[in-house]
């Protein structure tokens, strides 16, 4: 091939090429992440009113402690790795914070299972009240998910689907604080259909709206 040949192939390239969008670092946007999450947060819990019991108990100690726990680590997780898997390179954090997100949600899951086995007449009928927090778990959850998806849809993502599920999830699961703050209902069975199982619901809900958005990004 001659010079002249090599720079035209050179110059044609060169046309075809795109400037690379820049994208904010992963703790700009995590920050921006949670500050929208307390923002919706902050609004549920006017609207629907703040329990000081409910409240106490999420800090307490106890069994109710642990699921709360277990729920904010879990919606930490998701969201920090949905984010992470929309930049090459971050494969690493996003697999750790699978893994941590993970057991948090096993704890919450888990603990309210032990609390409900223990109670006398712990299981009962699934009614209004628990889905009235479950669907506060996902609608305070909604608009931090969609940050997450509108990050990483702009990005490289090299796992879109699961970035999604992550974040769908992760963003139930802190919803579900929101929701507890604002919840009169302390039954055992209640807590676990309407609250630990809250990131289950978040992942039935969100996912296919939030998948919708990404692919049209």
């Amino acid at each position: 091939m001659s010079d002249d040949e090599t720079r035209e192939l050179i110059q044609e390239l060169a046309r075809d090429l795109t400037p690379v969008r820049p994208i904010a670092s992963l703790r700009v946007v995590g920050s921006a992440v949670l500050g929208l999450w307390l923002a919706v947060a902050a609004l549920g819990v006017l609207a629907l009113g703040l329990q000081p019991k409910a409240v106490q108990a999420m800090l307490s100690a106890g069994g109710v402690g642990l699921v709360f726990a277990g729920l904010a680590t879990g919606g930490l997780g998701g969201i920090v790795s949905g984010l992470a898997l929309g930049v090459p390179g971050r494969e690493r954090l996003a697999r750790a914070a699978l893994v941590v997100g993970g057991l948090g949600l096993a704890l919450a899951a888990g603990v309210a299972t032990l609390l409900v086995l223990r109670t006398p007449g712990g299981l009962g009928p699934f009614g209004s009240k628990d889905l009235t927090c479950l669907g506060v778990a996902c609608a305070v959850g909604l608009l931090p998910a969609l940050g997450v998806v509108l990050y990483v849809g702009r990005a490289a993502p090299f796992r879109p689907g699961v970035a999604v599920i992550a974040a769908a999830c992760g963003a139930a699961a802190l919803g579900s604080l929101a929701a507890e703050a604002s919840c009169s209902m302390p039954h055992p069975f209640h807590l676990l259909v309407a609250h630990a199982l809250a990131p289950v619901a978040g992942v039935l809900v969100l996912t296919l709206p939030l998948l919708w958005v990404m692919r049209r990004l």
